[in-house]
């Protein structure tokens, strides 16, 4: 029995579809800072937090790390972002950090999701 191309992409879309519902429904909706800075368990996780760009904490690292802090009003952490800046990021910003937690106060962030300015809502 041959199998023919139509049977070939259907298994292909298949697959892609698991891969992205696994990742939809295994990273948790994002956490607040102090959720994941008040409990341990998180530590070596994957994390998307939601958090303020604290003022004047925006700077660069020697080895080309975007370097802020991000707060939610009780507890601040670290972040480390080595990814390109397509937005800009500005203090006092809402923005979503998708990324590793190294230790209780720094992520290393690999994605950013900046909020858009109220102009467009």
């Amino acid at each position: 029995m041959k199998i023919k191309t139509v049977h070939i992409i259907v298994v292909a879309l298949i697959v892609i579809s698991v891969i992205l519902a696994n990742e939809a429904f295994f990273i948790s909706p994002y956490s607040t800072v102090s959720q994941v800075t008040e409990n341990g368990e998180y530590v070596g996780k994957k994390v998307k937090i939601l958090g303020t760009v604290v003022n004047a904490s925006t700077g660069w690292s020697e080895a080309g790390f975007l370097l802020f802090n991000l707060t939610d009003g009780q507890a601040t952490i670290a972040v480390a972002y080595s990814g390109s800046l397509s937005q800009s990021l500005k203090d006092g910003q809402e923005i979503g950090v998708i990324g590793t937690l190294t230790s209780p106060y720094l992520v290393n962030a690999t994605k950013l999701e900046v909020k858009c300015s109220s102009k467009y809502e």
